[in-house]
């Protein structure tokens, strides 16, 4: 197989993945519509004497999880022998299905779900200004309020959050790739002892007198940098070497 990159078989793979899964895509992106709604009503608190708000912040968050859920299984299907053996034997290069793969996680899906949680927000803030006049000049995204909490200084709020989604659905698609079928679990569990051991590390740090502050801080914000562009790197090379 060429391993240069063609345009032409990179749209025939995107077609072919969605043709392949549009059942579970199209359920997907029915439930979580329903979700969304669901949010909106059920975090809002909409009469005035319960000091009104609306839970766009719950509703965000919520929204973001489908986006790790659906990282999480992309290569759910490579758990059958048959689909994966056929899946591999595809005329077509690594980087194609890598790219495929970023193109869906990082482009289309995120794009969608914002679209769906925009659309309901701009619904909901306008019943809710309806409903209360006092809040005719509330903000159409309140999350920002939310999100700047999530910074982690120097690193501008949009930015972490930005970083880290790319940064962590990478890792699940990864693991997707990988584990098959216990990618989910593996991923997660991993990501619940990182952690752990961060704060094991941190601690051990103070108490040899390192400069905690600066230097961990620096490696924080950095971490999300590194570990994206290396899942993908990674992404490449399992790919080549399962098609071996």
């Amino acid at each position: 197989m060429n391993q240069i990159f063609c345009f032409k078989r990179y749209l025939l793979l995107v077609k072919r993945q969605w043709y392949e899964n549009a059942s579970v895509y199209k359920w997907g992106i029915a439930l979580m519509a329903l979700t969304v709604g669901f949010m909106f009503w059920a975090t809002s608190t909409w009469k005035v004497a319960n000091n009104p708000r609306l839970g766009q912040t719950e509703t965000f968050v919520v929204a973001c999880l489908f986006l790790y859920v659906f990282s999480a299984w992309f290569f759910d299907s490579l758990s059958s022998k048959s689909k994966k053996m056929f899946y591999f034997m595809l005329p077509v290069s690594p980087l194609e299905r890598v790219t495929v793969a970023f193109t869906y996680v990082m482009v289309f899906m995120p794009l969608l779900i914002f679209s769906i949680f925009t659309v309901f927000d701009f619904v909901a803030v306008h019943l809710f200004n309806h409903l209360h006049d006092a809040s005719k000049h509330m903000l159409l995204y309140s999350t920002a309020v939310t999100i700047e909490g999530l910074a982690v200084n120097p690193m501008p709020s949009f930015l972490f959050l930005l970083l880290s989604y790319v940064s962590i659905s990478s890792f699940f698609v990864l693991g997707s790739l990988m584990f098959g079928k216990k990618g989910p679990v593996l991923t997660i569990a991993f990501l619940i002892f990182l952690p752990i051991l961060y704060i094991r590390l941190h601690r051990w740090l103070i108490e040899i007198g390192f400069e905690v502050e600066s230097k961990i801080i620096l490696w924080q914000n950095n971490i999300f940098i590194y570990l994206f562009p290396f899942c993908w790197l990674a992404m490449y090379f399992v790919m080549k070497k399962k098609e071996a």
